[in-house]
């Protein structure tokens, strides 16, 4: 069966355009911009399918507040604590397809890890023969893609501080190997304080190594997923992606608040190869200068939407000091900590917030300096990863992310290595290893990547181990 149809308009996923058709096997719309806003229109509330129990206990169902392809979205009133809750229910046909169900369990499991002020927040997933729902945070703040609607154009201030909310929720999620892959004005929500939000991870990549799906890394390679004003050209392409492509998104968030103007504009029903020959090949119309923003800033949108993504900026906290240093720089009244937002405030400035993965990571770096782990820094990793409550999984992907940023190892080679020459001692009766087994395992460690001290210090390691439980195990009686 081809799942193309559905996957084509996951973008879309309980926004307000049903009108979602896939003609090729790449196909998506050149006008898929809609997604769910929350407060722009209430809707007569007339669920179409039956929530689960435990949600009819415990939720009242006050309105709609957005219909789907794949399901709908209702304002509903938590009877035990009074909290207005968002709660998006994915419909009975589809919670039966094995791959959309997928998808959207996954995007509830990635919420839930995201705690975090600038992420809308997931409560629970429930469940039962009748469908499926995700519990989230109500959001009453709007949407940026209807502020810019209404304002035109953003002013520097506020602009600036929606970016850094947006950027800073961005370097959370990629500390736990999250790519949102659809960052637009449509998924960037406000608080009840202005505070900027990212919503919809409906279509987000998560590593297999950190709990993400086989079936639905494998959709990568083989549809376009996203909205393509939006996407970087490697997503677009269908390459091999990473966290980058969201800083791409990201700089043209930016761009469209400051400019009005959105980096390219595609017609309705536009040939889907014109839109990817403009996404790879052409370049947003310089910023005018008459719209009196900084030279600076300017350059940073450019290296945001720069079409490799070795030329972007590597992390999303280093655009954030980027520009948070312009900011800093700045003296107006629009440029206080706070700036309006329709009566609310947006974002604040403040210290960039650090989560226990940032950290941890931070401790990575530094123990790898020197381009190896000793067993003593092992062990110190996994204590600092208890203490900070960051599980083995996720410990192992921040390490194997410092590592391809420095250029070292990967985990499982490091793994792969030490099968070899525990292999090799296993058939060695007194813990010993030949020349020629030496011989083999330098060229493996040297097609791993593997230096020569790290090699040794594995070796030896085994060497030691084998020798351990050889000579000081007790055979039982």
């Amino acid at each position: 069966m081809n799942f193309q149809p559905f996957f084509a308009s996951a973008q879309r996923l309980f926004g307000n355009d049903e009108k979602s058709k896939a003609d090729s096997e790449s196909s998506f719309t050149a006008d898929n911009e809609k997604t769910l806003v929350l407060d722009d229109h209430e809707l007569e509330f007339s669920p179409p399918e039956k929530l689960p129990s435990e949600v009819e206990r415990r939720y009242q169902v006050r309105r709609t507040l957005g219909k789907g392809a794949f399901g709908i979205v209702y304002l509903a009133e938590d009877k035990k604590i009074g909290r207005l809750v968002a709660i998006k229910q994915l419909l009975k046909p589809f919670a039966k397809n094995p791959e959309i169900y997928e998808r959207f369990t996954q995007e509830a499991r990635i919420g839930a890890q995201l705690d975090h002020p600038n992420i809308i927040n997931v409560f629970s997933l429930e469940e039962d023969s009748n469908s499926a729902c995700i519990i989230m945070e109500y959001l009453g703040g709007g949407s940026l893609a209807s502020y810019i609607h209404r304002e035109k154009r953003l002013d520097l201030g506020t602009s600036i501080r929606i970016i850094i909310g947006v950027l800073t929720g961005l370097d959370a999620a990629h500390h736990i190997m999250v790519i949102h892959r659809d960052i637009k004005p449509q998924n960037i929500l406000f608080g009840t304080r202005g505070e900027p939000k990212i919503s919809d991870f409906g279509v987000a990549l998560l590593p297999e190594n950190v709990g993400g799906s086989h079936s639905i890394n494998d959709e990568v390679e083989r549809h376009i997923v996203g909205t393509p004003m939006y996407m970087a050209p490697e997503q677009i392409l269908k390459k091999q992606i990473d966290h980058r492509v969201d800083l791409y998104s990201a700089g043209a968030v930016f761009y469209e608040m400051l400019t009005g103007k959105k980096i390219f504009r595609f017609d309705p029903g536009c040939d889907n190869r014109k839109i990817i020959e403009t996404v790879v090949n052409s370049m947003p119309a310089p910023i005018d200068p008459s719209l009196g923003i900084p030279v600076k800033v300017r350059g940073i949108i450019e290296k945001l939407l720069s079409k490799n993504p070795e030329s972007r900026y590597a992390s999303a906290q280093y655009a954030m000091l980027d520009i948070q240093e312009i900011a800093e720089g700045m003296d107006s009244p629009a440029t206080s900590r706070t700036a309006s937002l329709g009566g609310a405030t947006v974002g604040t400035l403040g210290p960039l917030l650090s989560s226990p993965a940032a950290m941890l990571e931070d401790v990575i770096r530094l123990f790898l300096i020197d381009g190896s782990l000793s067993m003593a820094e092992r062990k110190e990793l996994d204590r600092r990863a208890e203490r900070l409550g960051v599980s083995k999984i996720q410990a192992e992907a921040l390490e194997d992310k410092v590592r391809l940023e420095l250029g070292l190892p990967s985990l499982k080679s490091l793994w792969e290595f030490t099968q070899l020459v525990e292999a090799f001692l296993a058939t060695s009766k007194d813990c010993s290893i030949s020349q020629e087994q030496i011989n083999f395992l330098n060229s493996k460690g040297r097609e791993f990547n593997i230096r020569r001290k790290e090699r040794e210090s594995i070796i030896q390691t085994c060497r030691d181990r084998a020798h351990y439980l050889k000579y000081n195990t007790t055979e039982p009686l």
